[in-house]
Order: C-alpha cells, then structure tokens, then sequence
C-alpha cells in the first residue's frame, strides 16, 4: 500500500513539474519531452472534462489526491474522510515546500531568469504576483510579500483541512498556531540530509567529477540552485589540491544548524501550547 501512495506521489510532483514546463520547450528539451510523454497517459481522461492543459493537470492532481485518501481508508488505519484529509494535507505540504524552494531560488540570484529554470520560477509565482498586485504590492516581483502570502496560505489551509476533514468542526485556534509551526518546520527541513537543498548540494557535487551536458535542463537546475548556495562558503575555504570542500561544508553547516533550529521550534511550540 506504501509503494502505491509513493507512486501516486511521485505522479502528482510530475504533473505539478509539467504545469511550469510549456509544449515548445518539450519539444526541444529531450527531459521535458520524457517528461510530457511519462504523463501524457495520466492526463488523458481529464482532456473529456477540461478545455485547458493546465485544467486537466489540476483536476488530475486532485483525482490522485483523493485516490491516495481512500488508499489510506482501505488500509483500514483511518476512515475515507480522514483519508482523504491526510492525502490532502501531504500535497499541501508538497506545494508549500516546493514554493519554498523556488522563493528561496529566486532570492539566490535574479540572474536565473534567462534560463529555464528561472522561467519556471517566473512562472510558478504568477498567480501570486497577480494576487499581491491586487492586494497593492508590485506585480511580477518576488518580495517578502510572497512569502508571507505563502505561510498564510498554508497556515489557512492547513487548519482548514485538519478541522473539517479530520477533528469533523470549525478549526480552533490552536491549529492556526500549530500551522504555522509546522510550516516554519517544513521550511527549515529543507536544507538538513535528505532536505531538498542538500540532496542539490550532493547531486552538483557528483556532476563536478564528471562532464555533464551543459545544456541539459536538468544540469542547469542543479548548478542553478547549488552555486549561489556555495558562494558565501567558498569566499572562506579555498580549495586545496584542486579539491572544492565548499559542498562538504555547507552539508555539515546544514546538517547542524538545521537540526538545530528544529528543536528549537519544537521547544518553543510546546512552550505556547
């Protein structure tokens, strides 16, 4: 049952890949072609429902997510509801920690908007922007707004979806808090092994020793997000011998801090519970 929920899983994270991927950069692109072809199949009973691509991959993600729901109910741990409301929150956390990795690109370096990849941030922070200049900030900017927007989105939805779907009421107000807790957590694990920022550091450490295609899309996304990560460490470890120690050191930096930080949050949560 657990391989088929990771399965699911992983299907959901490529539709959500494939929304920020247009059909002229699939056709040039050998992955995003792969990528288009792996999900073309999936996507075909929503193309009698819905007019748009990006309609059916949404629609399509929520099948899958109430899939996953009554997958949990058939194993007999929880009813189809509350199921459903687990499936939902892990998609949830799926969304915001994916946000928080192209916020956390964005601010890196602007430079990544001549590239694909800064074109799948650009694009991926349309509908916020459009939200942000409607509620008056500068439109087509990732700003601090983003990111408060972001939390308490999830923060809402979070609470939302733990009231009705799981505890059946009106969320109280320590969910709200517990919230925004867990997104702070959701945010710090990405950087400690096997957070998404490490498992980066890890792969670019690997291309290093070998010649990568540098056209590959998926290349210029890994050196995309690693090398503005190591940057402020390499301006204090030179390499020696020809060997970079830099990604070493931002792991264990990483790895430490990261820790850290998460049981400090945890104390303090517990303190105001």
């Amino acid at each position: 049952m657990s391989i088929i929920a990771g399965v699911l899983e992983l299907l959901v994270m490529l539709l959500l890949v494939r929304l920020l991927v247009r059909p002229a950069e699939a056709f040039f692109h050998p992955m995003y072609r792969l990528l288009y072809k792996i999900t073309d199949p999936i996507l075909l009973p929503s193309r009698y429902l819905t007019k748009t691509q990006a309609q059916g991959v949404l629609v399509t993600v929520l099948a899958l997510t109430v899939l996953k729901g009554a997958l949990y109910s058939a194993s007999g741990q929880m009813g189809l509801a509350r199921g459903i409301g687990q499936s939902s929150l892990e998609l949830l956390h799926l969304l915001f920690q994916a946000y928080m990795v192209l916020w956390i690109v964005a601010l890196l370096g602007s430079q990544t908007y001549g590239n694909p990849l800064g074109q799948m941030v650009a694009r991926a922070f349309l509908p916020l922007d459009s939200l942000l200049g409607y509620l008056g900030f500068p439109r087509r900017r990732i700003l601090l707004g983003s990111l408060l927007l972001l939390w308490a989105l999830f923060v809402l939805f979070a609470a939302l979806l733990r009231g009705f779907f799981i505890l059946k009421d009106f969320p109280p107000p320590e969910l709200f808090l517990a919230g925004f807790f867990e997104g702070l957590l959701l945010f710090i694990g990405l950087f400690p092994f096997p957070g998404f920022f490490s498992l980066v550091l890890v792969a670019g450490a690997l291309l290093s020793w070998v010649n990568p295609d540098p056209r590959n899309p998926v290349v210029n996304a890994i050196y995309g997000i690693s090398e503005p990560l190591l940057a402020p460490f390499r301006r204090f470890i030179p390499n020696l011998g020809g060997i970079d120690f830099s990604p070493l050191v931002a792991l264990l930096a990483f790895q430490i801090l990261g820790s850290a930080a998460q049981q400090l949050v945890l104390q303090v949560f517990r303190s105001m519970s």
